[in-house]
């Protein structure tokens, strides 16, 4: 009899174990999905046991929560949402608008090791820069502009037609900063706060034919990335002159 009673209690034990064993730390249990894919603006609510959880984003700029277990897909990425102060739920943020490809944002880098990255199927290379021309009706190219040898910034080409799908495309992947109407400029940042700024991002209508964006590697004095940023906007126009892109 002794040796059954001591079966039963085992097994009631394993099961309360067990039991235990589905809440997520504390006392609290997840019953929607910890592995959450979403776009940017798309929503996604967090079933959590405790009514009283909070909630938290490991990465704003990638995603938000509510203080209900809401969250907004903001831009592309990955980050995690806690749970009463935990890692709880993984959550992917994937673009809608794919149209575009990038270019690689080398700065810092020699001609060399643009040719290395990029290829040598260049249009135009010389001491200011190096253009490679595509035959995309999308994408019409990227320059690499250079000073003392080495690349400042990157410059992607688009057709006018497709004005509106590129801002979407730049939304989906940085924060919008300001908007000049005097150039026609669209300036996008890369991070929430100044602090964690590394790149500036120009949306540019060159021409009636051509939009240029323009990325730029942040500098925490401003007075110079104005400058810098007034540059290199001369020095792309005049290469669109000179390649008979306008």
């Amino acid at each position: 009899m002794k040796r059954i009673l001591f079966y039963v209690t085992a097994i009631v034990s394993l099961t309360l174990f067990a039991a235990c064993s589905k809440d997520d730390g504390d006392g609290f249990n997840i019953t929607s999905s910890k592995s959450v894919e979403l776009t940017s603006k798309k929503t996604s609510q967090i079933e959590c046991s405790d009514s009283k959880a909070t909630y938290a984003s490991e990465n704003g700029y990638v995603a938000t929560v509510s203080e209900t277990g809401l969250i907004t897909g903001k831009r592309i990425g990955e980050t995690y949402i806690d749970v009463n102060g935990q890692k709880s739920i993984r959550v992917s943020v994937t673009p809608v608008y794919t149209q575009f490809t990038e270019p690689q944002f080398l700065f810092g880098a020699t001609k060399d090791e643009v040719y290395a990255k990029v290829g040598t199927n260049y249009s135009l290379s010389n001491d200011n820069s190096i253009v490679y021309i595509k035959t995309s009706d999308r994408t019409r190219g990227y320059l690499y502009l250079l000073k003392d040898g080495r690349v400042t910034s990157v410059v992607m080409m688009v057709s006018s037609s497709y004005f509106s799908s590129l801002t979407d495309f730049l939304l989906e992947r940085y924060v919008p900063a300001t908007f000049s109407e005097e150039d026609y400029t669209i300036l996008y940042v890369n991070a929430l706060t100044a602090d964690k700024i590394t790149m500036i991002i120009g949306e540019q209508v060159y021409s009636v034919s051509i939009i240029g964006v323009i990325y730029i590697p942040y500098s925490n004095s401003k007075s110079r990335s104005v400058e810098d940023s007034g540059n290199i906007k001369q020095q792309a126009k005049r290469l669109l002159d000179e390649l008979n892109l306008r």
